[in-house]
C-alpha cells in the first residue's frame, strides 16, 4: 500500500512541476508580461478604491511630517 501511495505522490509532484514550468513559460512571454502588468493595475485600482479613506488619511499624516 505504501508503494502505491509513493508512486501516486511522485506522479503528482511531477505533474505539478510540469505545470509550473508551463505557467512560467507562458508568463515569461511578452503576452504573459503584459497580462501580469494588467492584472497588477487592476488589483491596484481595486485596492485603492476599497481603501480610499485609509490612503487619504495616510497622505494627510505624511504631509504633516
Amino acid at each position: 500500500m505504501r508503494y502505491y501511495r509513493k508512486k501516486t505522490m511522485d506522479a503528482l509532484r511531477n505533474e505539478n512541476k510540469r505545470l509550473k514550468q508551463q505557467i512560467n513559460l507562458i508568463l515569461d512571454s511578452p503576452e504573459g508580461k503584459e497580462y501580469k502588468r494588467r492584472k497588477a493595475r487592476e488589483y491596484g485600482r481595486a485596492y485603492r478604491e476599497k481603501n480610499r479613506e485609509k490612503i487619504r488619511e495616510y497622505f494627510r499624516e505624511y504631509a504633516k511630517i
